[in-house]
């Protein structure tokens, strides 16, 4: 998750696991300069840890970015709210819920 200072608004970037977010990709996609979140504002924007944000069901609703390789799965694996926790959605579904915008970011 990232953050635009000097904003109200957070931002989730939705990729597989195994691709990374390429350093100035984010900004690109957001329109703005953003920063790496903390733990102390994902907890308190999501209501969520770092490691378990789920992609839907945040206390306060981000903006979502998807990377569109993910629809090259059947099925993927999403957090669920804690570290340990996740489910299986169809890719198409996962971005419809997250209200996501794809956008290449990623590595």
């Amino acid at each position: 998750m990232f953050y635009a200072p000097g904003s109200d608004f957070i931002v989730l970037f939705i990729a597989a696991g195994s691709n990374r977010i390429e350093p100035g990709l984010p900004h690109r996609a957001a329109g703005e300069a953003l920063r790496p979140a903390g733990a102390t504002l994902i907890r308190a924007r999501t209501g969520f840890a770092i490691g378990g944000v789920a992609p839907i069901g945040h206390l306060t609703p981000p903006v979502v970015f998807f990377d569109p390789r993910l629809l090259d799965f059947d099925v993927v694996w999403a957090a669920a709210g804690t570290p340990r926790h996740v489910f299986p959605i169809a890719p198409g579904n996962l971005q419809k819920l997250s209200t996501a915008q794809a956008s290449d970011f990623t590595a």
